[in-house]
């Protein structure tokens, strides 16, 4: 199940656009996080109920990451911007802030720009947390999941 949303994930971003898209068939570090999404809100449509405990998030060399909500039924929301633009307000926390949000379902994604930021912690140091908020043309998008406090796993290409 996590390597069919990593082709999701990966599909979604490659399918993004110029501005969005890593060069060539790049493959992504790809960390997975189990624990709680405790919000999901997509195109302001409240749909928390159906968001799954699974958060992902990729790293590609080009700097763009991302962070993916997964619901039930494989939908994707993902929070996208590059990973240089981060602020870290203390050793734990990082700030990202975000350009894009691509929804994908059933093989058909849609990415549209945004302005927001993703807030995240260290999962390593104590269970983590994400929350993430972007405004688009075609509405809100927000999300939060805290993690059950397990370290990542991480996947390196």
């Amino acid at each position: 199940m996590i390597r069919s949303f990593l082709i999701l994930g990966v599909h979604a971003v490659l399918a993004g656009g110029a501005a969005a898209a890593p060069k060539g068939a790049e493959v992504p570090t790809l960390a997975t996080v189990s624990g709680t999404c405790e919000r999901l809100v997509i195109g302001g449509r409240d749909v928390t109920g159906q968001c799954k405990g699974t958060l992902l998030n990729t790293s590609y060399a080009t700097g763009r990451v991302g962070f993916y909500f997964v619901t039930g039924d494989g939908a994707a929301l993902t929070f996208t911007g590059m990973g240089s633009s981060q602020i870290k307000p203390d050793p734990d926390t990082a700030v990202q802030p975000v350009d894009g949000v691509i929804f994908g379902f059933k093989g058909q994604f849609d990415r549209t720009r945004a302005v927001g930021t993703c807030r995240f912690t260290n999962p390593y140091a104590r269970p983590g947390s994400v929350s993430c908020k972007a405004d688009t043309q075609g509405g809100t998008f927000a999300a939060e999941f805290v993690t059950d406090g397990n370290p990542p796993s991480v996947m390196k290409p």
